[in-house]
């Protein structure tokens, strides 16, 4: 995990036959592939230009995990789960932190926002309640929309 330090957009640019492999590779159609790939870019450099996008990237992070997976039991059942970013900050707090890249349509960003970490808090509560049974420091939970630059986070509940 390099960090998006190690990114620029010449990078991204660079890399959009490898995105389009990938994104063939998780089933998407050669019709849709150009307009797929184009997203995946934009998406990219989103969190590139983006401070918050940077800092949760970020390779200088300890711990920084990327797709960090992870079977636990929960609530009595077994679960796999994949963590789309995990690590510690400098407080030594474990951030665990899920990417979000639906499209939003309409005028009420915030509200979108809102009904999406409505939507996601249980999973990441979940996640959360993984973690403190390896580790027992503090825990963040977020949301990042590198889309729109847009951030949430929490304290998991107790």
């Amino acid at each position: 995990d390099d960090g998006i330090e190690a990114w620029d957009a010449d990078r991204i640019s660079g890399d959009a036959a490898l995105h389009g492999r990938l994104l063939q590779a998780e089933g998407v159609s050669e019709r849709e592939l150009t307009a797929a790939v184009k997203r995946v870019q934009e998406v990219l450099l989103g969190a590139l230009n983006d401070e918050r996008g940077r800092w949760v990237l970020s390779g200088a992070h300890p711990e920084a995990v990327s797709e960090y997976a992870l079977t636990g039991v929960f609530e009595g059942r077994l679960v796999n789960i994949i963590i789309d970013r995990t690590f510690v900050d400098d407080a030594g707090q474990r951030w665990i932190i899920d990417y979000k890249t639906g499209r939003h349509g309409g005028g009420d960003l915030a509200g979108f926002i809102d009904n999406e970490q409505a939507r996601y808090q249980p999973q990441l509560e979940r996640y959360a309640s993984l973690f403190r049974e390896l580790e027992d420091r503090p825990v963040r939970l977020g949301l990042y929309f590198p889309e729109y630059g847009a951030w949430r986070e929490w304290a998991p509940q107790d």
